[in-house]
């Protein structure tokens, strides 16, 4: 494989991470945009491409830990709805591509790995304060007895409250 510093090579270590956020993505209501056989197919492949990363180019710990940050996505965001789950996922997981971008292209490996510590705090601590803000306007529609898009309960379409405002309000 190319070196480190490859764009090629860079893209392909992203594989897995965004291959296990497909994946995560299949859980929820209403129907999410991933089927189930699909999310198995995805983490299948995101193993397979990381025991290929593992053989053909040397594929830090650092990393491999990484790309299990998106299981702790769908802790934090699961019963939400997937109208505002998939959106949020999507930019956690941009936000973690960065890090992966920036550990790579680190001239030290401890600077490398400061860098996806930093950013993967920082996409748990905004994807906490997303799940945080969806609940409160959960609340605020008065979800506190019924689970939101359960049989008999209205569904949060993602009109009421855009997701961007959820995600990006401080």
């Amino acid at each position: 494989m190319e070196t480190i510093n490859s764009w090629k090579a860079t893209l392909v270590s992203l594989l897995p991470l965004w291959l296990i956020s497909f994946a995560v993505m299949a859980e929820g209501f209403p129907r999410p945009p991933i089927s189930p056989a699909l999310a198995v197919a995805a983490v299948i492949l995101a193993i397979a491409v990381s025991i290929v990363l593992l053989w053909k180019w040397p594929l830090s710990f650092p990393i491999l830990l990484y790309y299990l940050i998106p299981f702790i996505l769908l802790y934090l965001f699961d019963e939400i709805s997937t109208s505002y789950k998939t959106p949020f996922i999507l930019l956690c997981v941009l936000i973690l591509s960065i890090g992966i971008i920036g550990y790579q292209r680190s001239l030290f490996f401890w600077i490398g790995v400061l860098i996806l510590v930093l950013v993967g705090i920082g996409t748990l601590a905004i994807a906490s304060h997303a799940s945080q803000n969806f609940w409160q306007v959960a609340s605020d529609f008065g979800f506190g007895n019924c689970f939101p898009d359960y049989s008999g309960c209205p569904p949060l379409t993602g009109k009421e409250t855009p997701w961007w405002v959820l995600f990006f309000s401080f």
